[in-house]
């Protein structure tokens, strides 16, 4: 049976110069579906913010838009519950037909809303823990792939540690 192997091409898929040299400008997407006066006010915030910084891209706008509906949806529904409090002398309880109170079926539909939210604020790098570590990433050279040894960096790490090789010594950490 003869296995063909691909054929290495030298030099990668272009020069150094080209792939550094180029970059995608941040660019705000225009919202794939109609949004409300609130969702739209929120949308340019925070479009603009992200564009500011270069942390959006025009095919982000599906993202976007879940966030900006997700979260005017939870602003409404915690405004909900924070009238239902007022009504109800500080409680968002309600008594069922059977005598039982459980807490209104708004507090449950909020407490969802926000567990949505916090998945996909940091896919946006609207955490600031996200934020944070997108922006180191830009700043840190990826390293080559190809020119970099693992085990010399390894070694490298060691000796910066500290921790040095004993020369004779098994490679197990067993004795002679």
């Amino acid at each position: 049976m003869d296995h063909a192997y691909p054929k290495v091409i030298e030099g990668g898929l272009g020069s150094a110069e080209e792939s550094t040299s180029q970059t995608i400008a941040a660019e705000a997407p225009t919202p794939p579906v109609k949004l409300n006066a609130k969702e739209k006010k929120l949308w340019e915030h925070v479009t603009s913010a992200l564009e500011e910084y270069g942390l959006i891209h025009r095919t982000d706008g599906l993202l976007m838009t879940v966030i900006c509906k997700t979260f005017c949806n939870w602003v409404a529904q915690e405004e909900f519950l924070e009238k239902l409090k007022r009504e109800n002398n500080g409680s968002y309880y309600v008594k069922t037909p059977n005598g039982y109170e459980q807490p209104h079926q708004a507090y449950y539909v909020a407490r969802d809303y926000k567990r949505e939210l916090l998945k996909w604020l940091p896919e946006a790098a609207l955490t600031i823990p996200s934020f944070q570590k997108l922006k180191a990433d830009q700043t840190t050279p990826q390293g080559d792939l190809f020119g970099d040894d693992p085990i010399e960096q390894f070694r490298q790490r060691k000796a910066r540690m500290g921790l040095r090789a004993i020369p004779g010594g098994k490679t197990d950490g067993g004795e002679d």
